[in-house]
């Protein structure tokens, strides 16, 4: 079970992804992760997620395209990293 910390995030990414016009995007959270995709769990696309590597600092993962992750060099707040995904990699966020 995910800590209370990482559930109020994963509630946060959503929130903002819908705001920014993504409402076809959900989030999950499982372990440190803070998944991002498209569909229902388990039914879905996996698009990104955010690994929890300190109380309140992440790592950006992109999936590919069979859904398994590749670590990406960024680093940083839930909130800065969410801003630079959807900034520099909103091609991954668009319906397919």
């Amino acid at each position: 079970m995910a800590d209370e910390y990482l559930q109020t995030t994963g509630q946060s990414v959503e929130r903002v992804l819908h705001e920014q016009g993504l409402g076809h995007l959900h989030v999950r959270v499982y372990g440190k992760h803070v998944i991002i995709h498209s569909g229902e769990p388990g039914d879905g696309e996996n698009r990104a997620r955010l690994t929890q590597v300190a109380s309140q600092h992440f790592r950006l993962d992109m999936a590919d395209h069979r859904g398994r992750w590749e670590q990406t060099p960024f680093t940083g707040t839930w909130r800065d990293l969410l801003t630079q995904l959807i900034q520099d990699f909103g091609f991954t966020l668009i319906p397919w």
